[in-house]
């Protein structure tokens, strides 16, 4: 078994970003007793920034199938109250319903990827009202996948878009908070709440106070509507959801088709906002540096969005 094989080393051969690491658990946004699992949790790299954001009186569960793994992160924390130490399959585990504030996956995802739905019901139904299931890594997706890819057209073992995983989450029953894909990380946070109609779906929560430290990574594409995309984005596919259970209801078709023709308008509302921030930033940019194949490829994309 291959993480049985390297958990003697993995800590010296897969360094930790403390700098990264400690921005992503500011996102995460856990509180002093907290109940939180751990999920893929390994030689236990996130476990002291865990145990710092719940303190004492919260309780943490470090889950993975690899027993080496877990006795390296015993080893190395087991000064550390209220922590226990599982080794299941999470697939295979009986969760307790209801039982955490929060679930965590740094770095677990395309492990799972192949069965994302059964996972995200399992978690989703694991958390408690209220609860957050964070998925996230230290490193960039575009890193994630290639240390997936196993040479298929097709990777099976994918970390998606955040839009892509919002989707599946909110499909899910969730309501996503936070989520950036950037050159440095990826994270992605959604709640347990009571159902909220698409109309209500709440922005996404970036604070100022949150604002990516420049020295964590120095370039991020400058699309400043990235919050307003998303919210709409989630919106629409809560509308999606409304249709389905509409058809599935038996709803009047005149009714549907109303909702499916208001589905539309959304998208090209959408397309004209990412349109219009593209010749704001991207092209001024291209044309300041002389790139004529980012003009052409606007011309091209106009040309689809107007068809």
């Amino acid at each position: 078994m291959f993480f049985e094989n390297y958990a003697g080393t993995w800590d010296r051969d897969r360094k930790e970003n403390p700098e990264i690491l400690f921005f992503l658990m500011k996102l995460a946004g856990l509180s002093a007793g907290d109940t939180v699992l751990d999920v893929g949790s390994g030689t236990g790299i996130l476990l002291p920034y865990l145990h710092q954001a719940v303190t004492d009186t919260g309780r943490i569960e470090e889950l993975d199938y690899s027993h080496r793994m877990l006795e390296q992160a015993r080893q190395k924390f087991a000064s550390l109250p209220g922590v226990t130490y599982t080794e299941k399959n999470i697939l295979k585990y009986k969760l307790p319903q209801d039982a955490y504030d929060a679930i965590v996956c740094l770095n677990f995802y395309p492990h799972i990827a192949q069965c994302k739905e059964a996972f995200i019901k399992k978690m989703t139904a694991a958390l408690k009202q209220d609860g957050s299931l964070i998925i996230m890594h230290d490193i960039p997706r575009s890193r994630v996948n290639a240390l997936h890819d196993q040479g298929e057209k097709t990777p099976s073992h994918v970390l998606p878009p955040v839009d892509i995983m919002a989707t599946m989450l909110i499909t899910a029953g969730l309501t996503v908070t936070i989520a950036m894909d950037t050159e440095s990380f990826y994270f992605i946070k959604a709640e347990k709440k009571q159902h909220i109609p698409y109309e209500q779906y709440p922005e996404y929560t970036f604070d100022e106070e949150m604002a990516v430290p420049p020295h964590i990574y120095d370039h991020v594409h400058p699309h400043t509507q990235t919050k307003t995309v998303m919210n709409r984005l989630a919106r629409i596919s809560g509308h999606l959801e409304a249709i389905k259970r509409m058809v599935a209801e038996g709803r009047d078709c005149s009714d549907i088709l109303i909702q499916i023709s208001a589905v539309d308008s959304a998208l090209v509302s959408v397309g004209k906002v990412i349109l219009r921030n593209h010749i704001d930033h991207c092209i001024v940019d291209a044309i300041k540096e002389n790139d004529m194949e980012a003009v052409d490829n606007l011309k091209k994309a106009i040309t689809t969005f107007i068809k």
